[in-house]
């Protein structure tokens, strides 16, 4: 008899440790996570860039070499990203936006004045603004994020950057292309018949291999900030490193004939702001679809998702 009871104790034991599985598996089937970080987003992205000077080596000649500034650049796109896990996602973008932009002031030894020439000895900025190419972009990144609160969320990002794959698909692997533009600065001076005459001053020509495809590496750090509704609000700065210019070229002052060379590379620091769709909304719309949940409005349907989304 105490056989019989230890026989019939273990079967109902098991049997409520199966229903209790079942039941809880079945809840796990019928309830999503509404997790920020979880399974696909698609976001938009926008970013300003402050560009790291170019660099100028003087070769030959009397005048100096110009002074190198600092210039701004800027991109936007969209953005794909899953995550994987509860701390980590990958994501993928398509960019438009700055690749190239540099400025500098050159020198001014002497310039036209009255018939004559003047002395001056200083720098002076460009008129027309800095060259500035853009383009398509393709960042590739691994994320990590880490909740500091209720809705924030501290993020990192690493990454790669591919720069010139549409030129690369126009002109290929084998071919040579080469992109020039350059900047000069001509004077017009008045000469013994009256009569206006150009007088070439200084000129910087540069030059980028088209067929290249430039990578660089990115690093960010940021706040994300989870919105009621479910989708996420991202702040990131960050630093991108070009592993090499990818543009080169030299600078000639006529005057003097003083000559030497300068390269552009794209490293700059960037400030990014994005939203991110998580797609909660339509998750926790289809979940009290499927089970049969109705409102007397769509002002209580809305408060009953943003409830289910939150907790």
């Amino acid at each position: 008899m105490l056989t019989s009871i230890k026989t019939t104790t273990i079967r109902n034991t098991l049997f409520f440790i199966v229903t209790l599985f079942v039941m809880s598996y079945s809840e796990a089937q019928n309830s999503p996570s509404f997790h920020p970080f979880n399974g696909f987003h698609l976001g938009v992205t926008g970013q300003t860039e402050y560009v790291q000077k170019c660099s100028f080596v003087p070769l030959t000649g009397s005048d100096p070499a110009p002074k190198e500034k600092w210039s701004f650049g800027w991109e936007a796109g969209i953005e794909f990203s899953y995550h994987f896990a509860k701390y980590f996602g990958i994501a993928m973008g398509i960019n438009f936006g700055t690749v190239v932009s540099y400025d500098a002031h050159w020198y001014l030894s002497t310039v036209p004045y009255m018939g004559g020439w003047k002395e001056v000895n200083e720098y002076e900025g460009f008129i027309g603004g800095t060259p500035c190419i853009n383009e398509f972009i393709f960042p590739i990144k691994v994320e990590f994020h880490y909740p500091l609160g209720n809705r924030f969320f501290f993020a990192t990002e690493v990454g790669a950057k591919l720069k010139g794959i549409s030129y690369r698909i126009r002109y290929g692997k084998d071919g040579y292309a080469i992109g020039s533009h350059f900047r000069f600065k001509e004077y017009f001076s008045i000469n013994n018949e009256g009569e206006y005459e150009g007088i070439r001053y200084y000129e910087d020509r540069g030059f980028r291999d088209l067929t290249q495809i430039h990578c660089d590496l990115l690093v960010g750090v940021g706040l994300y900030y989870a919105l009621p509704y479910g989708d996420l609000l991202r702040f990131n700065v960050g630093v991108n490193v070009s592993f090499k210019p990818i543009i080169e070229g030299y600078y000639h002052y006529f005057l003097t004939d003083s000559y030497g060379t300068f390269s552009v590379k794209n490293d700059f620091i960037y400030t990014q702001l994005s939203y991110i769709h998580t797609f909660n909304w339509q998750k926790a719309r289809i979940f009290l679809k499927k089970n049969h949940v109705s409102f007397a409005s769509k002002k209580e349907r809305r408060k009953q998702v943003i409830e289910i989304i939150n907790n």
